[in-house]
């Protein structure tokens, strides 16, 4: 039985031209360059976590889909509703990975990033939003994390 693309798990890159990306492939099998290595970030607790990640660089993701020349942040979604918004600036070496650690579904990537503390680096992504935020805007205003209850 072929599963639509409803059932399968994807992320969504939205942009000028959206991305459907499905996650249940091999690493290899997707139409971008993969890559590996060592991402490390500070957790909640203030511990520091370094692990080796395989995945796809999230600038190129949203090169591809035609990210808005406007965007000042990207908005990370979980397929439970977490979200973080996380500027542009903080994705500089951020890995979109392949399902590891923790609380990461099988075939579900998570969101890594030397720049952006744990409660942010979303696991079970399923959607990527450029949002373009006015200066002085709260970005917790486009946030919904799991230590926010």
């Amino acid at each position: 039985m072929t599963q639509t693309p409803e059932e399968r798990p994807t992320v969504r890159i939205d942009g000028a031209d959206p991305i459907l990306l499905p996650w249940d492939v091999a690493p290899e099998r997707l139409p971008f360059d993969v890559i590996s290595g060592p991402v490390a970030f500070e957790c909640a607790s203030g511990d520091r976590i370094e692990r080796e990640y395989t995945g796809i660089a999230v600038f190129e993701l949203l090169e591809a889909a035609s990210m808005p020349g406007d965007t000042t942040h990207v908005q990370f979604e979980s397929a439970n509703g977490d979200l973080a918004c996380i500027p542009l600036a903080d994705l500089n070496g951020a890995v979109l990975a392949l399902g590891d650690g923790p609380g990461t579904e099988p075939g579900r990537p998570r969101f890594v990033s030397p720049r952006v503390l744990g409660p942010r680096t979303v696991k079970n992504v399923c959607r990527l939003r450029p949002r373009t935020l006015a200066a002085g805007a709260d970005r917790e205003a486009y946030e919904r994390l799991p230590l926010d209850g």
